[in-house]
């Protein structure tokens, strides 16, 4: 599933890494080509978003994986042949921040890979060292209790991200996440939504085939007052939730509790 690493202009324009913090401007210039991404959705998604991150924050390099077990992973991207080094060397060795991430469901910076990463993963930090990145920052993708990627950001000169980048970050990994599922379940294959197939809720468990019901009514009803197919109602009801930080269960219990409509929602 992996993809290329130009857009469709044969370009990616990054951001300079030594350039000033980013300001007020850039974070809703990101936080609306994210939103695009989500709404649209498509196997091209971890491209995008890998690369409006490196667009928009001082970045080298990106990838996205997705990922079941700390040794189960598939990468769906990666901005060069160093990202894709670096992924590979990481479930390799079975150590290094993307495993941590995934592991602890927490994000993973490192401001300066010469410093403090030996005594973490210490066969993982001598290989990174031959390569050119000095920086690492690497988000879990989840969703509640369930992790299904990672979104890897590399630098090749040391320092942390500022907050205002941070969270740009965190933001593009929220991106991941509906993205990742949106691949996971596609209003295709078996026909679940957000990782609960038609066959059965998630583990088995029965509020979340409760749950899934609910999301397939709020799409239906979002049908209706859009006039547009499942898969666009979904996708509105994906990047609803997503602009607003709720879960699409929160969402769809509002559509479905008739205090929210997609009437004037454009697809």
């Amino acid at each position: 599933m992996e993809h290329g690493n130009e857009d469709s202009e044969g370009l990616v324009r990054r951001r300079p890494v030594d350039s000033a913090p980013v300001g007020m401007t850039e974070l809703p210039a990101l936080e609306q080509v994210l939103r695009e991404i989500v709404a649209e959705g498509g196997a091209d998604a971890p491209r995008r978003i890998c690369e409006a991150c490196m667009a928009a924050l001082p970045l080298d390099r990106a990838a996205l994986a997705l990922m079941t077990a700390p040794d189960q992973q598939e990468r769906l991207w990666a901005s060069d042949e160093v990202a894709r080094k670096l992924d590979d060397l990481q479930f390799s060795l079975g150590e290094g921040p993307c495993v941590e991430a995934f592991v602890d469901r927490r994000p993973v910076l490192v401001a300066d890979l010469t410093e403090h990463a030996h005594s973490r993963w210490p066969v993982f930090a001598a290989a990174a060292l031959r390569t050119p990145v000095r920086a690492l920052f690497v988000l879990p993708v989840h969703a509640g209790a369930i992790t299904v990627g990672v979104l890897d950001r590399y630098r090749d000169s040391p320092g942390m991200l500022e907050p205002d980048e941070l969270t740009g970050a965190l933001r593009a990994a929220d991106a991941a996440m509906w993205t990742l599922l949106g691949l996971l379940d596609g209003v295709a294959g078996d026909g679940g939504v957000d990782g609960v197939s038609r066959s059965g809720g998630k583990d088995g468990h029965p509020e979340s085939e409760l749950h899934r019901l609910e999301v397939y009514q709020a799409t239906g009803m979002i049908v209706e007052q859009m006039q547009v197919s499942p898969k666009v109602a979904l996708s509105a009801l994906r990047a609803h939730a997503f602009a607003r930080g709720q879960t699409i269960l929160e969402v769809a219990h509002e559509v479905v509790g008739r205090r929210l409509r997609f009437d004037e929602e454009k697809p």
